[in-house]
């Protein structure tokens, strides 16, 4: 199985809003990626431009004399993989405390499962709710609306609605209703282990589900 170390992390932080920040810029390191005889590292910046994270720099390091790098070698590269899973380790979330006057910062792992965990909101914490995950997602180089949808547990078109709802009220107008890129083959809420009834991932999204008030 391919370990993935993020390291290097920026002392600048970038702040995306709903408490979610992430470094400027860090770098990752994997090896024993299936297919790959090597270290792979990448560089990961966060682009304005582009308003998501992007891989600027990535290498691969044979691991032992009698190896070489071909261009069949180079395609089993994941690089939009390693930025997602180094991602939801450089990213985290600021959340409120029981004490109420304090902030917790945890990873985007903890925070998507515990988003997943609770099942009832009240209609304007579900916007909220949905904004914040939309901006994780964007962190992570996710698609953001199936992230939203999957996480709150509802349609993907009850997702639409919401963010759309959120962009035009003003509560998130950085918000863009699409979806830019395919999802990178991880379960952000439980990374590196595998889809099981006993893994807390939401499977695929499904019509229904907890009522949001929409």
């Amino acid at each position: 199985m391919a370990d993935v170390k993020a390291y290097d992390f920026s002392d600048e932080r970038v702040d995306l809003g709903s408490g979610v920040t992430l470094p400027k810029s860090w770098r990752a390191r994997v090896s024993g990626e299936q297919g790959v005889p090597g270290t792979i590292t990448v560089r990961v910046e966060w682009d304005a431009r582009l308003g998501r994270t992007a891989v600027v720099f990535a290498a691969l390091e044979r691991e032992a004399e009698g190896v070489d790098i071909t261009s069949q070698v180079l395609r089993e590269v994941r690089t939009h993989w390693i930025m997602t899973m180094s991602a939801l380790d450089a990213v985290t979330v600021d959340v409120g405390t029981a004490e109420g006057d304090k902030l917790d910062r945890i990873p985007v792992r903890g925070y998507l499962s515990r988003v997943l965990a609770q099942k009832e909101r009240e209609p304007l914490e579900s916007l909220h709710t949905a904004i914040a995950v939309y901006r994780v997602a964007t962190a992570i180089s996710f698609p953001p609306l199936k992230l939203v949808a999957d996480t709150l547990q509802i349609s993907q078109s009850t997702a639409t609605r919401l963010m759309s709802r959120a962009r035009d009220s003003g509560l998130a107008p950085d918000i863009r209703i699409q979806e830019p890129r395919r999802a990178p083959a991880v379960d952000p809420y439980n990374p590196g282990g595998p889809f099981g009834p006993a893994a807390p991932h939401a499977g695929p999204t499904q019509p229904g589900g907890p009522s949001i008030g929409l």
